[in-house]
């Protein structure tokens, strides 16, 4: 029988994801808001940064699933659109794994830790005024991007579902198509 979607491992994976991209996009978007001094915003800063330390964790794993569990064949989409699709997959990979890479590069940059659950990370960038403020123009370049990449990334599988209609969605739920 052809494989139709995507493992459940997989599925659970890119939805925990989305879900720590919200977590992470919302409390840095909400502390912006909070005035300096409140410590309301620290505590916004520290779960903004385990979430995204999370999306880099578990994107890694979703790449060793992806590897190890394989993926649904292709979509027959007209060359062009699956180019677009496969450009916009690549870009949400890299930014998935860019940002935390240069949140926690930035933040060191500036002389301070980088803590996960009560673990200091490890120093991967010496205190470096000079290079903090473009490290973290980077940070909320890609951060930025993430709106708009993810956006893409709805619009394509919507359209595939309803107007190409497709059975695109149920590619990446738990239910599988039998």
């Amino acid at each position: 029988m052809k494989r139709t979607h995507y493992h459940p491992l997989s599925v659970t994976l890119h939805w925990v994801i989305f879900l720590l991209f919200v977590v992470a996009l919302a409390t840095i978007e909400y502390r912006g808001e909070v005035p300096k001094g409140d410590p309301l915003r620290d505590l916004l800063r520290t779960i903004h940064m385990h979430a995204g330390q999370l999306v880099l964790i578990l994107v890694l794993l979703r790449i060793l699933a992806r590897q190890l569990l394989g993926v649904p064949p292709e979509l027959d989409l007209p060359r062009l659109q699956r180019l677009g699709s496969q450009v916009v997959h690549l870009l949400l990979y890299g930014v998935m794994i860019g940002l935390p890479i240069t949140g926690i590069l930035f933040t060191q940059a500036g002389g301070r830790e980088v803590v996960f659950f009560g673990a200091t990370l490890p120093v991967l960038m010496a205190k470096n005024e000079a290079l903090r403020g473009p490290i973290k123009d980077v940070h909320e370049l890609m951060g930025n991007a993430v709106y708009f990449l993810v956006g893409l990334h709805i619009l394509g599988a919507l359209w595939h579902q309803f107007i190409d209609k497709m059975p695109i969605l149920q590619r990446m739920s738990w239910k599988s198509s039998r």
